[in-house]
């Protein structure tokens, strides 16, 4: 971890300019934990407009320990999701072998020799890995966790496990109501909405946007009840169920599914139209 006295905190990048100031805003929290200020720093210092900056890699592994050495589990969850947002957003490559770094790494902070930037590198994978530990015993008492928390716990896990395009998804779509992609095909935007009229679970493909054009062409998404071969389907499958997020749950089938494009007919499969503009 670089040192809080280091003045390479200065060659850091952030949204605003350098990273120099942020080890007042850590050694703060250090001392208390003010909600407040502990999302200034995450949405504003280290986040913005989806992206994350060298001074957020570097920053990770001193919020996780400050969560980690906490007792207050809401303190906990906040790092978790923030931090996970952080990670959906995260374009350079992980191993699963913390000793191998890439060497988009190297080339990402190349105001710092290469033993500095392997540090910042397994620091911040290093503390990753503890606060998924620490998480996963806490879902066992899923009862403690707020079910508007859900969505961003599985956001952040998905995005921890691998699945950054599902992580920005989610986080995108976090009503699970309304999708909008383009069509693989002819490329023509299509509204994807659930049937709220309907007492089942439908899904609807639209041509126009039917909050806007009520009448709207549309075609019914057909759901792939055996969705569980699709892995990335799975994984939320199980862990949607461990978090017991019933609503979620009925959705997959039809994020698995697929729908005759109301353009051109050409059959699509849903998943893949949404997920291409995560990647």
């Amino acid at each position: 971890m670089l040192s809080l006295t280091s003045t390479k905190w200065e060659l850091l990048d952030g949204p605003y300019g350098n990273g120099g100031h942020i080890p007042l805003h850590i050694q703060q929290l250090q001392q208390h934990y003010n909600q407040e200020q502990a999302t200034a720093l995450y949405y504003e210092e280290l986040y913005h407009q989806n992206t994350i900056y060298p001074c957020t890699y570097v920053t990770v592994p001193y919020v996780v320990e400050l969560a980690l050495h906490h007792s207050d589990y809401s303190i906990l969850i906040d790092v978790y999701i923030a931090c996970g947002m952080f990670e959906a957003w995260n374009e350079l490559p992980i191993s699963a072998n913390n000793n191998d770094i890439a060497e988009a790494w190297y080339r990402y902070f190349a105001n710092f020799d290469h033993t500095e930037a392997k540090d910042i590198y397994q620091s911040y994978t290093d503390s990753l890995r503890q606060l998924q530990q620490r998480i996963t015993e806490l879902i066992m008492q899923v009862h403690l966790i707020e079910e508007s928390e859900k969505l961003y716990i599985l956001s952040a896990t998905a995005a921890f496990q691998g699945y950054r395009q599902w992580a920005r998804c989610l986080l995108t779509y976090s009503d699970g109501e309304e999708y909008i992609v383009d069509c693989s095909y002819c490329d023509q935007q299509i509204y994807i909405w659930t049937d709220t009229n309907s007492d089942l679970t439908e899904w609807r493909a639209y041509r126009e946007d039917p909050v806007i054009q009520p009448d709207a062409i549309f075609e019914k998404v057909i759901p792939d009840l055996k969705y569980e071969h699709q892995t990335d389907l799975n994984w939320l499958y199980t862990y949607m169920a461990s978090l017991q997020m019933s609503f979620w749950l009925a959705q997959l089938p039809y994020l698995g599914g697929r729908v005759k494009c109301p353009h051109c007919s050409d059959d699509i499969c849903v998943k893949e139209v949404l997920l291409q503009y995560f990647s």
